[in-house]
């Protein structure tokens, strides 16, 4: 447990390099910083601050966790850390601990009901699930609460919204419009000139770009500036010393009164500034939600990059905008097909029912591979390479044994025409060659191809199981290109822990 809450506060940290995050001023204002998410935290324990559901698996909706379900201890390896964990852990807690009470789901053409179904806490393995991490593979599971809709028929809703809340939340506040700025060419307009400059001369500064993002009940104006140049009066960075800060801030303008959230990015003299990896520039963030609450204005946010995804909430205070973020979640690409243990299980038995498969071998060993590109390929196989079998998963998440192979018949790959071969080629004794070919098409298996040669010349050949002549033989395989090695990486079966 010591070391996954470390690897967790370390994902944390590298996220954090995402979306760089930080207030310049001195300790002593981050700590009233951090005293006032304490309150808001603590008055909202029985009215749960709104939450986000943006995760799905196919059949419901997901309020993806971030930490652990287990309370952080001191006395672990990771004890500088804990402060840090624990607060995460307690932000989580409130949210965990009242999921039934959320039933809202906030819509653009207003409130959608849902109910809490139950809580994913293992994966097929009986693993934690992934943690703070978005999936492009609905078959990857997260650790998170699930969701459904209260009437299926609000299914087909169009409308699908992000932020869900309690009832007690929205009789306590009132929900306000609000309307995107964004152009039907994606980008802004430029926030008011007085106030980039009142900004401008606040930092000492240029402005790079600034942006309008939102109105708010037609009264507050949201927007971002980007400041060009180093930030010089950025705080040091204790871990490196020599790290030069950009600037870019949030913006909140209410009947002249601006509040500010900063958040630093990187500042390279070569390539300039940057907030996220994979990104031009500062990407504002987008206010999901807006809310007049019992102490002013109440904004859920989410920030969108290429390689992450924070949520939060967004709190006015003393012309400061409060950030309290959730979380910065990973946003996973070109992941892989999860292969479960009942998975292997159930492949490894069809190899040993299957007459070419041998009984004493133990395939110790998996892989997905390439042969088409319509199919999910995988490839098991015995501790030393000799013996093992190509399996595909059906659209049912059954499997099908395609092809076993041995010491005689080696595998390899080629493919022409848009129709891909697994080929198995190898010495049948004497002057005898034996090949066995499967053919793909569209995702389909078009045909088995059996042949026999001796001394290079076809001897016996059948398609499909049904015996052909050799000069149907030889015609078919003057056609089929030489093979090349299927190269993959393969994990083991039943890894040490």
């Amino acid at each position: 447990m010591k070391k996954l809450m470390l690897v967790a506060i370390c994902m944390m940290a590298v996220m954090i390099s995402c979306k760089q995050k930080g207030q310049t001023a001195p300790a002593d204002a981050k700590d009233s910083v951090a005293a006032v998410i304490d309150s808001i935290i603590e008055e909202n324990d029985t009215t749960p601050l709104p939450m986000f559901v943006f995760g799905e698996d196919g059949e419901y909706m997901q309020m993806l966790y971030w930490s652990y379900v287990e309370e952080p201890q001191k006395g672990d390896d990771d004890d500088e850390w804990f402060e840090v964990s624990h607060k995460r852990w307690e932000r989580q807690e409130m949210f965990r601990r009242n999921a039934a009470q959320y039933t809202n789901l906030l819509t653009e053409k207003g409130v959608v009901k849902i109910k809490f179904i139950d809580e994913v806490l293992k994966d097929p393995d009986g693993k934690t699930p992934s943690i703070g991490e978005i999936h492009g593979r609905k078959e990857i599971p997260s650790l998170c609460a699930r969701f459904d809709f209260s009437n299926p028929k609000s299914k087909v809703d169009k409308s699908w919204g992000m932020v869900i809340a309690t009832d007690s939340y929205l009789n306590t506040r009132k929900r306000l419009d609000v309307k995107s700025c964004q152009g039907s060419d994606y980008n802004y307009p430029k926030l008011p000139a007085d106030i980039v400059k009142q900004l401008e001369t606040k930092y000492g500064m240029k402005a790079e770009r600034s942006s309008k993002t939102c109105t708010i009940a037609d009264r507050y104006t949201m927007g971002a500036i980007e400041f060009k140049g180093e930030y010089k009066n950025a705080p040091k960075d204790k871990y490196d010393a020599e790290r030069h800060f950009a600037l870019a801030i949030e913006v909140l303008i209410d009947s002249g009164k601006v509040y500010i959230l900063e958040q630093l990015g990187h500042y390279d003299e070569e390539y300039g500034s940057a907030w996220n990896a994979d990104a031009d520039g500062y990407i504002p963030n987008s206010i999901e939600a807006a809310f007049e609450g019992p102490k002013g204005l109440e904004l859920c946010y989410a920030h969108g990059a290429p390689e992450s995804f924070c949520t939060g909430m967004l709190f006015p205070r003393d012309g400061k905008l409060i950030e309290m973020e959730y979380e910065c979640y990973h946003a996973m690409v070109d992941e892989e097909i999860p292969v479960w243990k009942k998975d292997l299980a159930e492949m490894d038995k069809m190899y040993h029912a299957d007459e070419m498969g041998e009984k004493d071998v133990d395939l110790v060993k998996w892989a997905h591979c390439f042969i088409d590109f319509d199919n999910e390929w995988i490839w098991l196989r015995d501790k030393d390479d000799k013996n093992g079998a190509f399996f595909i998963r059906q659209a049912d998440d059954k499997f099908k044994l395609i092809a076993v192979e041995n010491p005689r018949l080696r595998p390899s790959k080629c493919s022409k025409d848009d129709v891909y071969y697994l080929k198995f080629e190898g010495p049948a004794g004497g002057p005898s060659w034996q090949r066995e070919i499967h053919a793909f098409k569209d995702g389909k298996q078009i045909w088995k191809f059996n042949v026999l040669e001796v001394e290079g010349e076809v001897y016996e050949c059948s398609l499909n199981n049904k015996e052909i002549s050799k000069e149907e033989g030889k015609a078919l395989l003057e056609k089929i290109p030489a093979g090349q090695e299927i190269t993959t990486y393969f994990k083991e079966i039943n890894p040490k822990e």
